[in-house]
């Protein structure tokens, strides 16, 4: 470790330096560190620190650095920032001896995952739009298809198909939302500040900044390189994005155990000694989302709380609960986009839901049509649903209204909302899961689809615009 010996006499035993390397996790910002290292040359080209024909020979080197062709088990580099340092000084030695010339590992880490966070917000943003997109597709067909609403895990309500699904979509959206927020946040350079307080080397920040595609400088040195304030915003919002994910997942293992949906084999598998069974295996990975970006978040601020002044390698231990959920969360919903787009509803949906499940809108209709006060109404509701509850037939429901004092109306009313689907239809207010406001909800979540699309679609392009500026076409 040459940048080890001027200070220190001896030599790091290899079990101590894979202990304190990070190598294991840098693959995750390797692209980005090349980013900045080209950047960073290209800023002390125009400072007149290096010819031009340096410049292009390192900046082709940078382009062909590649993982698998570099030491990223060599745990005495210590980390990525050192193994491409010691491969540049190979290649290029003029380059590679100045690579650290007003350019701290602080500053620099700092501005990887700066920008790997940026690409991991567009992606995530691109792959929850597709999975919100199957979602409110699979509403559309499901619109007026009934289907069992629960409360405390009782089917308490008709309602359809669609609406659940819409509810699904609507809260992945809403997260998905709150991660494009944050964007402007993250977007702030710290490359050119130093190690700590600044460097006397003049970069220009502002043009380092445009380089790399950020909306400007981080004001602050310091908080530049040792500030990640950014990550712990960015992992609660990761966190409430796999509440939903984890939610949706969570239904679908349910609903499959009870018979309501069925989803297609490949997102389910067999039991190694029980061949009849179909476990749906993938929902159940799914669900254990929220559960990891929980976990890494509590590990990522646990480990940043207990510092002093600048940089200290914490925060290179706190980096690497970032990914891991990141990863997590993009793939689950890669993969339940498919399985959404291939689910249906079974017969045994409807049956589900019961009679009296939407014996409450009776009630509603007794003291919207004045015929007595919602509690009193709510009371023969109560009476009629103990009677269907036990087996009873509508006749013998409509027997007991009547002698509980219900008019013809009532009565004949009473026989429409002992039908589920009736009921669905019956529901007047906004957001209510009555086929045309599921189908409205449709429209309006699909105009956000397009939108958060349109805007991910764009930040990735821009990334890839910022990779041929500083290191041109592969």
């Amino acid at each position: 470790m040459s940048f080890r010996s001027g200070r220190l006499e001896r030599e790091m035993p290899e079990e101590v330096a894979k202990f304190i390397s990070s190598l294991d996790v840098d693959l995750q910002i390797f692209d980005e560190v090349v980013l900045v290292n080209a950047a960073h040359l290209t800023s002390l080209e125009r400072m007149g620190l290096m010819d031009s024909e340096t410049l292009d020979r390192a900046i082709k080197a940078l382009r062909s650095a590649h993982p698998s062709a570099l030491p990223m088990t060599d745990y005495k580099l210590e980390d990525v920032h050192m193994v491409i340092e010691e491969y540049l000084k190979s290649a290029v030695p003029e380059a590679g001896e100045n690579l650290a010339l007003g350019k701290s590992r602080n500053d620099a880490v700092a501005a990887a995952i700066r920008l790997r966070l940026m690409r991991y917000i567009a992606e995530l943003v691109s792959e929850g739009s597709c999975l919100a997109e199957a979602l409110i597709s699979k509403a559309r067909d499901h619109a007026e298809t009934v289907f069992p609403l629960f409360t405390h895990e009782q089917v308490a309500a008709p309602g359809t198909f669609g609406f659940v699904l819409t509810y699904h979509a609507s809260r992945i959206l809403k997260s998905l939302r709150i991660l494009k927020s944050l964007y402007d946040d993250i977007a702030e350079s710290p490359l050119g500040a130093g190690p700590v307080g600044g460097t006397s080397v003049p970069h220009d920040r502002s043009a380092l900044s445009e380089l790399l595609g950020f909306k400007g400088p981080l004001l602050n040195a310091l908080e530049a390189s040792s500030s990640r304030d950014f990550i712990i915003t960015y992992l609660g919002a990761l966190c409430r994005l796999s509440v939903a994910l984890a939610d949706l997942a969570e239904e679908i293992v349910r609903y499959v155990s009870m018979q309501l949906i069925e989803i297609g084999d490949e997102y389910c598998s067999t039991s190694s000694i029980m061949p009849h069974k179909r476990n749906p295996v993938v929902a159940e990975v799914a669900r254990t989302i929220a559960a990891k970006a929980l976990a890494g978040m509590t590990s990522f601020t646990a480990i940043i709380t207990r510092r002093f002044g600048g940089y200290v390698l914490d925060l290179q231990e706190s980096t690497r609960h970032i990914w891991h959920p990141s990863t997590a969360a993009l793939d689950s919903m890669r993969v339940m986009k498919g399985m959404i787009a291939g689910m249906r509803v079974t017969d045994a949906a409807v049956r589900a839901v019961h009679p009296m499940s939407g014996i409450t809108e009776f009630a509603a209709l007794l003291a919207l049509n004045r015929k007595m006060t919602f509690r009193r109404a709510h009371g023969i509701a109560a009476r009629l649903s103990r009677l269907l509850a036990s087996g009873a037939g509508i006749s013998e429901v409509i027997a007991e209204g009547r002698a509980l004092g219900l008019d013809d109306e009532s009565l004949s009313a009473l026989s429409d909302f002992l039908k589920p689907e009736k009921v669905v239809w019956s529901y007047k207010v906004k957001g209510s899961s009555h086929p045309d406001e599921v189908r409205e909800a449709c429209d309006l979540l699909m105009r956000e689809v397009e939108s958060l699309r349109s805007w991910a679609e764009a930040e990735l392009e821009a990334r890839e615009k910022v990779r041929t500026r500083l290191l041109g076409k592969a």
